[in-house]
């Protein structure tokens, strides 16, 4: 299931291998590596599904999960999350896209 769900990640159907992912990792039983790597990739799907901060949380999750031990495979594919957070911070549906309105000129006595 959890192949099935980055192959629909990587073909642009990232809804689909959200749910996917979700389901995978209430209902299996893995190593902790294992269950690391599927938290990390669930984050960067989450973010292609265009919740920036959902997937910080699930982010965090896996880094919890990833830090400690240093798994490098879910630590590469939260580098990548990040990486696709970023320009998602400033989407027009991002709350950190309102810019502020410039300072009002002062008038001089």
């Amino acid at each position: 299931m959890a192949q099935s769900a980055i192959s629909h990640r990587a073909a642009s159907q990232p809804a689909r291998a959200v749910e996917m992912l979700q389901q995978h990792l209430a209902h299996g039983e893995f190593a902790a590596r294992d269950r690391a790597f599927f938290t990390a990739h669930l984050s960067g799907t989450i973010v292609a599904a265009g919740e920036p901060d959902q997937a910080a949380i699930t982010g965090l999750t896996a880094l919890r999960l990833t830090a400690a031990p240093g798994y490098g495979h879910a630590l590469g594919e939260l580098r990548r999350t990040a990486a696709q957070v970023k320009p998602a911070r400033d989407a027009p549906w991002s709350a950190n896209s309102v810019k502020p309105s410039p300072p009002s000129p002062s008038k001089s006595s």
